[in-house]
């Protein structure tokens, strides 16, 4: 038999009975469906987590803290041994194949109030070593990178936090920063009890452009200005060369070596943690949870193999006398079992491309009403409806393709037993069956 007239004959019996093959196939479309939505709706979850990873961090960053700084947060490790994040540690870190700069980073301690003219603001205050700018890559907007003394780089969100302290209202429209003059107000309770105030002057030499992380609400300054403005708060001058900075940053080339010097960090006995190693242990979390939601849909996909079973097998009682006719004119057991197999298969075919077809459009629908929810609710807690943008289905170019594959397969494979029953049947005990 031909691949035409196989073609032919399947189309034209499953065509002879629509109603029974449309009830059939929707086993097949429901569980198509299934598939389509719960492995879409934890790929959409799964690329939404990642994209929101960069506002923890660049996937070539690592930050690194002294094993006497217990962090749990993603790729990190608690150290069994004590390892003092000195400049001994930081020139070991530049030995390391494939980083390209390393710099200690010190948070100013107590904060601090920013001043322009009559405007207060706000920013998280980081010293950084001056010589290891060029090489972190920082995205200017204006100015430059250069950071001499008490000069400062801002971030692109840092002129929002301004407001008047009058009206206890933001300005309508931030203040460039660039070139401008800010006061740093830094306030401590003194040895005798009474508040003690501190104002530095800075010059803003350069502003970051947006980067959707936290560097755009962070104000650098040189390191050695933040150690000074430390020591003032404690009362004694630090030296973190010896005795350790509180973290450090190592910039690595390629994103595909951050791990493997991640992994050599955290076995010299630091505590050490990156977004690569982030979206690493993410990836595994949900391809477990595609995994887990895809076998819910495998399982509606099973049951219905058992209604195309049952389908295939009642034909067989009702074209008992048609199979005998086909073996009498010279059909041999191969081209019953092929028939009986291709209709299987069409039916699960048909219900595979309903499936897609419903399941991809539930899948924008949910996308709609889950987006629109979330959305709202972003924006009653402050955010800028401009920038929220929420997609949590996301169907992959091989999801559909698989499903529809799958679902032709579950029906072949469902087809079996009742194409071996046919071709087995006798054609004279077939011809003469009433």
């Amino acid at each position: 038999m031909s691949l035409r007239d196989l073609l032919h004959l399947v189309i034209s019996n499953l065509g002879r009975m629509k109603a029974r093959v449309a009830m059939t196939a929707t086993g097949v479309v429901i569980g198509t469906a299934a598939v389509i939505v719960l492995v879409s709706l934890a790929a959409g979850l799964q690329r939404s987590a990642a994209r929101d990873l960069g506002s923890i961090g660049e996937l070539t960053e690592i930050t690194i803290f002294s094993s006497g700084v217990i962090r749990s947060f993603g790729g990190s490790s608690q150290a069994q041994d004590e390892a003092v994040l000195n400049d001994q540690a930081l020139d070991e870190f530049r030995k390391l194949p494939g980083v390209v700069a390393v710099t200690p980073q010190e948070p100013l301690l107590g904060g601090g109030t920013l001043r322009l003219n009559r405007l207060l603001g706000s920013a998280r205050i980081v010293g950084i070593d001056p010589t290891q700018v060029e090489h972190l890559d920082f995205a200017l907007a204006s100015g430059t990178d250069r950071l001499g003394r008490w000069q400062a780089l801002v971030g692109a969100r840092v002129a929002e936090s301004f407001f008047d302290p009058r009206t206890q209202r933001q300005v309508k429209e931030p203040p460039d920063l660039q070139g401008q003059g800010l006061q740093l107000i830094l306030s401590k309770v003194g040895d005798d009890g009474h508040p003690v105030e501190r104002i530095v002057r800075l010059r803003v030499t350069g502003v970051l452009e947006e980067a959707g992380r936290q560097e755009d609400y962070t104000l650098y300054l040189a390191l050695n200005d933040v150690l000074e403005l430390n020591g003032w708060f404690t009362g004694r001058r630090p030296n973190p060369g010896r005795e350790g900075y509180s973290q450090a940053l190592v910039k690595v080339a390629d994103p595909d070596q951050v791990l493997a010097v991640e992994q050599e960090i955290l076995r010299q006995g630091f505590v050490a943690y990156s977004a690569r190693s982030m979206l690493q242990q993410l990836n595994i979390f949900f391809l477990v949870i595609q995994g887990i939601f895809g076998g819910i849909g495998a399982i509606a996909l099973i049951v219905a193999a058992f209604g195309i079973a049952n389908t295939m097998t009642m034909a067989i009682y009702e074209r008992t006398r048609e199979i005998g006719l086909m073996k009498a004119v010279g059909a041999t057991n191969r081209d019953v079992m092929s028939v009986f197999l291709a209709e299987a298969g069409g039916i699960g075919l048909l219900g595979g491309i309903g499936g897609v077809l419903l399941g991809m459009g539930l899948g924008k629908l949910l996308d709609l009403i889950a987006g629109t929810y979330l959305a709202a609710q972003a924006v009653q807690s402050g955010a800028s409806p401009e920038d929220v943008v929420i997609s949590i289905i996301y169907t992959p170019l091989w999801l559909p393709i698989f499903a529809l594959l799958f679902a032709a397969l579950v029906g072949v494979v469902s087809g079996v037993y009742p194409a071996v029953r046919a071709a087995s049947l006798s054609p004279i005990a077939a011809l003469k069956y009433e």
